[in-house]
């Protein structure tokens, strides 16, 4: 990579400013300042590891693609294709490991759960 690619400072992708694969990413490049939060969230949770930052936008955009992302139904039985069966099986284990552990964390995060 050219060390005259300048980076997006918006979230740990840190993607050429070239090329922002997000729409924050999108408006720094278009006026040069850090968007703010949408959708009143508070901030969102800086992790000490790039990796942690990236698994949770990576969750984060993988539930709203399911959920308001428009896939149909129909749809549905795609969605985990790029998975073979053992991939799919050992990233539910893993899910339901974290999950269980930040619902430890957070107990009252999820009031419905009947976990």
């Amino acid at each position: 990579m050219s060390e005259n690619v300048k980076k997006c400072p918006v979230c740990p992708r840190e993607c050429d400013l070239s090329a922002p694969h997000c729409k924050r990413g999108e408006e720094y490049a278009r006026t040069g300042k850090i968007p703010e939060e949408r959708g009143g969230h508070g901030p969102r949770l800086q992790f000490e590891k790039k990796e942690q930052q990236l698994i949770m936008k990576y969750l984060h955009h993988a539930v709203g693609a399911a959920d308001n992302g428009g896939i149909t139904q129909e749809q549905a039985g795609e969605m985990f294709s790029v998975l073979t069966e053992e991939e799919t099986f050992r990233l539910e284990e893993l899910l339901e490991r974290l999950a269980d552990h930040w619902m430890k964390l957070a107990p009252n995060a999820f009031p419905h759960s009947k976990h």
